[in-house]
C-alpha cells in the first residue's frame, strides 16, 4: 500500500491491486491548493467544509459519510461514531474514527477528533498499523491530547495532521512542532511517501510533506 499526504485531513491510499482511497477532502477556505483528486472511494469524517468537499474530486467515486461501512476493490472501511470536541458534541458535533484494512494493514484515520475516543471505540483501533491523527488543537485534540490516544491505542507508526502549515488559513491551529517534541521525534524530516506492506511499517512517528507544497 502506498499512503500519500495531500493536506489537513486529506490522505490518498493506494492498494497494490490500484484501489484508491481519499479522506476527507478539503475546500478553498482551508487556504492550500485543491488538487484535483481521483479515487474509487472517498470517504468524508464529518459533514464540516474543510472535510466533505467534492469540488476537488473527479470521476464517479463512491463517497462513504459518517459510519457508513463500504468495501470497493480490495479495500474495506468501517468507522465509529466520536465526538467533535470534550463537550460529547455540544460544540462541534460528531466526528467519525475510520479503520480500513488494505493489503494486510490496518489503517486509521482519526478525523476531527476532539476527546479521548470511548474504550469500545479504542478497542476496535488498539495496535493499528498506522494511525492518520489530528496534532493542531483548537478544532481538534493538540498535541498532548494527541499523544495521549497513541498511548492509548498503540499504534505501530504515527503520522500527524490537521496542523497548521505555511499556507494554511486556520492560523488558531498549532503547527506540528509541539506533537513531534512530545512524541521525541523532533528531528523527523518530511518523506514524500510511504510504502507499505506487512512485517515493513515503521515504528514511531512519520512526518509527511503535503503533496499540495509542490504547487507553491
Amino acid at each position: 500500500m502506498k499512503l500519500e499526504y495531500i493536506g489537513h485531513a486529506c490522505f490518498r491510499l493506494t492498494a497494490a491491486d490500484g484501489t484508491r482511497v481519499i479522506t476527507d477532502p478539503y475546500d478553498a477556505s482551508v487556504g492550500i491548493a485543491m488538487l484535483p483528486l481521483e479515487a474509487e472511494l472517498v470517504t468524508m469524517s464529518h459533514g464540516h467544509h474543510d472535510h466533505c468537499c467534492e469540488d476537488m474530486l473527479r470521476g464517479a467515486p463512491r463517497i462513504v459519510r459518517g459510519t457508513q461501512e463500504a468495501r470497493v476493490g480490495s479495500v474495506t472501511t468501517r468507522a465509529f461514531a466520536s465526538w467533535h470536541d470534550d463537550a460529547r458534541g455540544a460544540k462541534r458535533g460528531e466526528s467519525c474514527v475510520r479503520l480500513f484494512e488494505i493489503d494486510g494493514l490496518r489503517i486509521v484515520h482519526m478525523g476531527d477528533q476532539g476527546c479521548s475516543p470511548a474504550p469500545d471505540v479504542l478497542a476496535a483501533i488498539d495496535h493499528a498499523d498506522v494511525m492518520l491523527v489530528p496534532v493542531g488543537g483548537f478544532y481538534t485534540i493538540d498535541a498532548r491530547g494527541a499523544k495521549a490516544i497513541c498511548e492509548a491505542a498503540h499504534p505501530r507508526c504515527v503520522v500527524p495532521m490537521h496542523y497548521l502549515t505555511a499556507h494554511g488559513a486556520y492560523d488558531v491551529i498549532a503547527d506540528h512542532r509541539a506533537f513531534l517534541a512530545l512524541m521525541g521525534a523532533q528531528d523527523a524530516q518530511p518523506v514524500d511517501a510511504l510504502t507499505l506492506a506487512p512485517g515493513s511499517v515503521p515504528e514511531g512517528v512519520v512526518l509527511m510533506q503535503p503533496q499540495t507544497d509542490a504547487l507553491r
